[in-house]
């Protein structure tokens, strides 16, 4: 994933880093839109992971070379636009090729999902049970996990220091929204090789339910965090920003339809035939979009908030 371009080295005087820019890259459209896109491609490599880890996943190498593939265009998507020098991925996990040889910590985890991922492609030639690929489906999914994690830390690094109490819930609500879209995309995946709808208690449609409660609490979190901050400051005028705060709610509900509630919807009806991949692809880009447009919200809120602090 592209990362700001050393948003943790610009300090002010009084050991204050510079938050109103670090915001803006962070939260600028094209790095919010990388940041989404691999996250979602590390979310499905964790549902598929789990899915060949517990043996529930159907045999077919096609089966499993779709969704690693789509998984590798939306990972790869931060490092080719660090290869290709743009101005807002100057790294790919801390780490410039061109201009380091080793790279960093989080770049040498996020480089070993490629490990049990090119494992999977190798191993998948028609039946998932086997032992070898079982054990790299679970390598898959805990290296994605630990990928998400080691991400979200290494972007809380160039917050401001005020705002460690929302950045501690960056890692949480990471995982859970990369899992939830990356979910989604499994859905379509399945849905584009059968034509049978699931059963409306069908285990894995229940397991993302429920991921889809916990992101909304988890979001849900992270704004209070930050409404908490800006009242204990005396700056809670910073997040409506002018525009009131019943513009900032409606922003947020709208957003949270987008990226929570018509996935959930979706999912609920469990639709049949070529209907299933219709909702399941409509799903997959409601929540990839909504998910853009939360961050650009939060974004916008986090830096109303820190410019008033300067």
């Amino acid at each position: 994933m592209a990362e700001p371009n050393d948003t943790s080295s610009a300090v002010m005087d009084h050991g204050q880093s510079d938050g109103a820019g670090a915001a803006h890259d962070l939260f600028s459209i094209p790095s919010v839109v990388v940041q989404t896109a691999t996250a979602t491609g590390y979310g499905l490599w964790m549902v598929l992971g789990t899915a060949l880890a517990l043996g529930t996943y159907p045999d077919g190498r096609g089966e499993v070379l779709v969704p690693l593939s789509i998984g590798l265009v939306f990972v790869a998507s931060g490092l080719v636009a660090t290869w290709l020098r743009l101005p807002f991925a100057a790294d790919w996990h801390g780490w410039n090729p061109a201009k380091r040889m080793m790279p960093t910590v989080e770049g040498m985890v996020a480089m070993v999902n490629f490990l049990p991922m090119l494992a999977l492609a190798g191993l998948a030639r028609g039946g998932n049970d086997f032992w070898a690929t079982r054990l790299a489906g679970a390598a898959l999914m805990l290296c994605s996990l630990a990928t998400l994690i080691q991400t979200a830390r290494g972007l809380s690094r160039g917050l401001s220091v005020a705002m460690a109490s929302v950045a501690n819930t960056l890692p949480l609500g990471r995982a859970t929204w990369a899992l939830f879209a990356g979910g989604l995309w499994f859905w379509l995946c399945v849905a584009l090789q059968t034509d049978t709808p699931m059963e409306p208690f069908n285990p894995w449609r229940l397991a993302l339910l429920a991921v889809a409660l916990a992101l909304g609490i988890v979001e849900g979190m992270r704004w209070r965090a930050l409404r908490q901050l800006a009242q204990d400051r005396g700056m809670s005028g910073h997040l409506a920003g002018g525009r009131g705060a019943m513009t900032l709610l409606g922003g947020r509900v709208a957003v949270a339809m987008l990226s929570v509630g018509l996935p959930s919807l979706l999912l609920i009806s469990h639709p049949g035939g070529s209907a299933q991949a219709m909702a399941a692809g409509l799903a997959a880009l409601s929540c990839v979009v909504g998910q853009c447009l939360e961050q650009r919200l939060y974004g916008h809120a986090y830096g109303r908030l820190v410019a008033g602090q300067a």
